[in-house]
């Protein structure tokens, strides 16, 4: 077993993820013999924990073997056998599975509810009757004082409505109808909050890639929904907002479910906060794409409520994605000193391993806004790397509109100029053939931008070869950038436009 199989051990790969509570808890699990009764394994566990966490450097194989006295040394000088091998192999997969056994422990801890309905599943099993009732009445006072009312809520709900059912038939009680009736109905609302989530994941899904899948069952749901009150529990009722939105993608939908998500955020995990909200900044997107320019206000107060709400951090860190989302949408409405305390708040809240990128592209796009333009192109020339080719274009973009917003352009340099080289990598980068992982809708929402982008410049260059530009002729352009969608930075090029109209008077 060489270096790089011990390190890519199934056990190796997931103690890399624990936490150093977790490590603890772990040795504390592994020294119990109801758990294990290995020694072997608690030696093996020692050994990794000691050298395993916050390090980069693989583990020797001869260290631990030397840890389970399968070799007496951990020297080089006596050969690592195949028999050695094989030993290490069984005491890393024992560990394996008791770290497994351990996790679920914690998981069936975690998950209160779910752990008092498994107490009174056994409890059913050896008959014990009376010992339930108490532990079902605290369960049940217990999900009665959270606040929240997502999916897990109405799970939680049906398992012990289901209890109470069993216990109903179980102590003679022939009087059954309202239980059973409350079972069926928190079924029904359990198994409708979920499939609707994953109705929503679905039509989403066929509108990004064009694709279509087969749900005949989700038009029984709309009916029932639109003919009773389950439509009126909270995660339903925002699931079944959302489906309507992206079916129909209708303003009444949208402006439904922001009511509702902004005046009962607390029904709602942070995680299922952060799905609303991205669906939502999503359409916003969409409709700004065709000329909706209202909806930048309207993406703004998202995201805004989503920092009030803390829900765009992914994991440890702030989602860089939203990071630039908000800084842009903030820039297109000249909230400055806003953007500039977000900033302040949120830089050092970003992955260290993109900060500097980030970091720097938002110094950016604010000194281009405030028309520091020699200030942009510094900042730009220090971000080294893009490795998501959406960010890659939009730096490209920012390039250009730096280059063309800096007059720069003059009668020597307008055939050589920068921004020539610019706007024609992007085409080339935008090409079919060039780029085959880019969608479809993707390419076509920034290949509309260069090619119009084109057509100003062109313009543009006329204007300083001395030509004459007629009113009609730029009128046409206003007309044609109007019908054109999906379209990014609409309210740059209407600028463009609008300075051309008046150079040429």
């Amino acid at each position: 077993m060489k270096k790089g199989i011990v390190n890519d051990s199934k056990v190796l790969i997931l103690l890399k993820k624990f936490n150093k509570e977790e490590l603890n808890d772990l040795g504390l699990w592994l020294h119990s013999p109801i758990h294990n009764s290995s020694g072997k394994v608690i030696q093996l566990y020692k050994c990794i924990r000691n050298r395993w966490r916050n390090t980069t450097s693989p583990l020797n194989e001869r260290i631990l073997l030397k840890s389970i006295d399968v070799i007496s040394s951990a020297s080089k000088k006596k050969p690592v056998t195949q028999e050695h091998r094989k030993a290490l192999q069984q005491v890393l997969h024992l560990l394996y599975l008791q770290t497994q056994d351990f996790l679920l422990w914690k998981n069936i801890q975690r998950d209160g509810i779910q752990a008092k309905r498994r107490v009174m599943d056994t409890y059913l099993e050896k008959t014990i009757y009376t010992l339930i009732p108490s532990i079902l009445n605290k369960s049940k006072n217990k999900l009665g004082n959270t606040q929240l009312r997502d999916i897990k809520y109405y799970e939680d709900v049906f398992v012990l409505t289901e209890m109470e059912f069993y216990l109903t038939i179980l102590i003679g009680n022939r009087n059954t109808h309202s239980e059973l009736q409350r079972v069926t109905e928190t079924l029904r609302q359990s198994y409708f909050s979920k499939s609707l989530k994953y109705y929503c994941a679905i039509i989403n899904r066929e509108k990004i890639l064009k694709v279509k899948y087969d749900y005949p069952f989700l038009k029984y749901i709309k009916d029932f929904l639109e003919a009773n009150p389950d439509n009126e529990i909270p995660i339903i009722r925002v699931y079944y907002s959302l489906l309507k939105l992206l079916e129909n993608e209708k303003a009444e939908d949208y402006y439904d479910l922001k009511k509702y998500l902004f005046n009962y955020p607390k029904n709602f995990g942070t995680t299922d906060i952060r799905q609303f909200f991205n669906h939502m900044t999503n359409h916003c997107n969409w409709k700004i794409k065709y000329g909706a320019s209202e909806f930048i206000q309207e993406r703004f107060e998202v995201y805004k409520k989503g920092i009030e709400l803390k829900c765009w951090s992914a994991g440890t860190y702030f989602s860089e994605h939203q990071f630039v989302h908000i800084v842009k949408t903030a820039l297109a409405l000249h909230e400055i000193d806003w953007v500039q305390t977000f900033f302040k708040d949120h830089k050092n809240l970003l992955n260290p391993k993109v900060q500097d990128v980030f970091v720097n592209y938002y110094q950016a796009l604010l000194a281009f806004e405030l028309k520091e333009y020699d200030k942009a192109q510094d900042y730009m020339g220090k971000i080294n790397t893009a490795e998501d080719f959406a960010y890659h274009i939009q730096f490209k973009i920012l390039y250009i509109k730096i280059f063309y917003d800096t007059n720069t352009l003059n009668i020597n340099n307008a055939e050589t100029h920068p921004i020539n080289y610019e706007i024609e990598a992007l085409r080339q980068y935008l090409l079919e053939g060039n780029n085959k992982t880019m969608a479809e809708a993707t390419r076509l929402l920034y290949s509309n931008f260069t090619n119009f982008f084109k057509r100003i410049l062109n313009r543009k260059k006329k204007l300083i070869y001395g030509e004459k530009l007629t009113t009609t002729n730029l009128k046409v352009l206003q007309n044609d950038l109007a019908d054109l969608n999906p379209l990014i930075e609409r309210a740059w090029l209407e600028e463009k436009i609008a300075e051309l109209l008046e150079e040429s008077q």
